[in-house]
């Protein structure tokens, strides 16, 4: 996506490093939420919700923290300011924040999960759409949709090609 929308080698590789450990912080939510086969609890969807805090905490100090603070940290914001931990709205929310959120949302409607199957890549793909503007970013989600109608197989539909080893871990 973030090559597909032209942005800058540097930015590129903060978004593909930011994908790569935007759910850092949910190493420290238990097994039991994250494995759990039924509807999350409220208590439980609030642990589930401290993931991106969680992350930022993990990152801190790091000398390299800030080319992935932003997608860890801010991934569940939305353009309408639903979203969490801040609260954030539109251009508020930093770009790779929003290339994130758009990309992991996708991958979690079409991933099964211990409590659902995925979704057909089609469906998937409608829900962005229907949500433009609200949960996800206009820009990113018209640009994700724009590949995946091109027919881009479901795996690479926000990749080209392989060009790194954080290319082939998709493989």
């Amino acid at each position: 996506v973030a090559e597909r929308m032209q942005l800058p080698a540097d930015e590129v590789a903060r978004v593909e490093l930011g994908g790569f450990l935007h759910d850092l912080g949910k190493v420290g939510i238990p097994d039991a939420v994250l494995n759990k086969r039924d509807r999350l609890s409220d208590e439980e969807y609030a642990v589930i919700k401290t993931h991106p805090q969680v992350g930022a905490d993990l990152l801190a100090g790091h000398p390299l923290a800030a080319l992935a603070m932003d997608a860890v940290w801010l991934h569940h914001e939305t353009p309408d300011g639903r979203g969490y931990p801040q609260g954030l709205s539109g251009s508020a929310i930093p770009r790779v924040a929003r290339i994130v959120g758009v990309v992991d949302a996708l991958d979690a409607m079409t991933s099964s999960r211990p409590y659902r199957a995925g979704m057909p890549l089609a469906t998937a793909l409608q829900i962005i759409e229907e949500n433009l503007g609200r949960q996800f970013d206009p820009e990113v989600g018209r640009v994700g949709l724009g590949r995946g109608r091109d027919g881009a197989p479901q795996g690479w539909l926000f990749l080209d090609e392989p060009t790194s080893a954080l290319d082939l871990y998709y493989q």
